[in-house]
């Protein structure tokens, strides 16, 4: 018997009133879990959002303002609606907002946005971690009644080429945790955070798709589809079918399914909607997603991958670090000082004239010999650090240096650090789940 059910539903531009249409139909067909009533929560996918480098790798506000007009229709008693979110790159959450175009909105509907880190936070207990014990999400999302997840549909390199819903969790908690463990047991974590933030419906921007590529600097192509579920699960599962994924294959699907969050085969999910996935198929075949061994890249210089080959961390950073500079300045790489990278620790003799260690495990790698020795550290290196890093060593201006956004991350992101630290002088005691 079919337990899920999954709405593939036609959409091909960015139409607010047809968009509400659609999510109108799907709300009235899945039969909601629990009702749409009190505290909303709309958490998007705002990893970064900016008019020039970063203008597909987002939640577009068209598709939250149909969520918007959805809530208000079909939903009973609204207290409220919140938009929760923390962006990436340590760049600031409210600058992702304002480029994105969620500022208007929110003055339109009268909603809030929440920015994670300027913002109260609770501190919640995890009864079954396997990495997080305990983390701290926002305050307006551990108190919700019903929320809402709005992914965008996209490839990434860090979680094996997808990210869809269940990996959108990893926006939910702070940035310190974010970076916890962020490497080959990232998938663990990102089902970590599901026990406290589990949506009660998905709706899935994949009007416009985006690929191959940074997860924030990539381009995209029109794709026009809405994908609508109440299963975190089914839902990345049938997406990373219309990507011709094999779901079973990628790691953070796999560990949902093995701690019982949803279907464990294609047999429990009723797919429907007006949008075949053998059309979707035919789009995204042969379509390269970026996805493989960081020493394949192809560059000017030479990268040595060692032990241990962390998807989710140092290899698969780097190797994203490199998409981003691919994405938007191609021709940056070819002029690049020739040197050796070495993400990873190994133990083979390396001899060149430059060579970078790129995160923790790089700088115990023992028998290198250079006339330069450039050392990320980081377990593993953030995106901001190695964009940093890369820029004073080899005055190597990647994209995302300029100065509007070097202001944002380094002048007022850490001035919106020390707001959130005063809101939460009074923390919350530890809430269990």
């Amino acid at each position: 018997m079919k337990s899920y059910k999954v709405i593939v539903a036609a959409c091909t531009d960015y139409n607010p009133d047809a968009i509400a249409a659609i999510l109108g139909e799907a709300v009235q067909s899945l039969h909601l879990r629990k009702p749409m009533i009190g505290k909303i929560v709309i958490k998007p996918n705002l990893v970064m959002a900016h008019p020039k480098v970063a203008t597909d790798s987002y939640t577009r506000s068209a598709v939250i303002e149909g969520i918007l007009r959805t809530v208000r229709t079909q939903g009973n008693n609204i207290e409220k609606i919140d938009i929760v979110e923390k962006s990436g790159l340590g760049i600031t959450t409210a600058t992702a907002f304002r480029h994105a175009g969620y500022r208007k909105i929110a003055r339109k509907y009268k909603v809030g946005l929440k920015a994670m880190e300027e913002s109260p936070q609770v501190r919640m207990v995890l009864a079954k971690g396997h990495i997080h014990k305990h983390i701290r999400i926002a305050r307006a999302m551990a108190e919700r009644d019903f929320l809402i997840f709005a992914p965008k549909l996209k490839t990434n390199v860090l979680s094996h080429a997808y990210s869809g819903a269940l990996k959108l969790n990893i926006g939910s908690i702070d940035s310190k945790e974010r970076m916890f463990h962020h490497n080959c047991d990232l998938h663990k974590k990102m089902i970590d955070v599901l026990e406290v933030a589990n949506p009660d419906l998905i709706v899935t921007d994949g009007i416009r798709f985006a690929f191959g590529g940074n997860q924030m600097t990539q381009h995209g192509m029109d794709l026009g589809v809405l994908v609508i579920s109440t299963n975190a699960v089914a839902h990345d599962m049938v997406c990373a079918k219309m990507l011709n994924l094999d779901p079973f294959n990628i790691e953070h699907i796999k560990e949902a399914i093995d701690r019982g969050y949803g279907p464990k085969s294609f047999e429990e999910i009723e797919i429907v909607g007006d949008l075949p996935i053998e059309k979707i198929q035919t789009k995204t075949k042969g379509l390269d997603y970026g996805f493989y061994p960081v020493d394949q890249f192809k560059c000017n210089f030479k990268i040595i991958s060692g032990t241990p080959y962390c998807t989710g961390g140092c290899q698969g950073i780097f190797l994203d670090w490199l998409h981003m500079v691919k994405d938007r300045k191609p021709k940056t790489l070819a002029r690049f000082l020739k040197l050796t990278a070495i993400v990873g620790k190994v133990t083979q003799r390396v001899e060149d004239r430059t060579v970078l260690l790129v995160g923790d495990c790089a700088q115990a790698s023992t028998d290198i010999h250079a006339k330069r020795i450039v050392r990320i550290k980081g377990c593993p290196p953030t995106h901001k650090r190695i964009v940093w890093d890369m820029m004073v060593a080899f005055l190597l201006l990647v994209p995302l240096v300029r100065p509007s956004l070097v202001w944002d991350g380094f002048g007022l992101y850490p001035l919106k650090k020390i707001k959130g630290w005063l809101v939460n002088l009074k923390f919350k005691p530890q809430r269990k789940n």
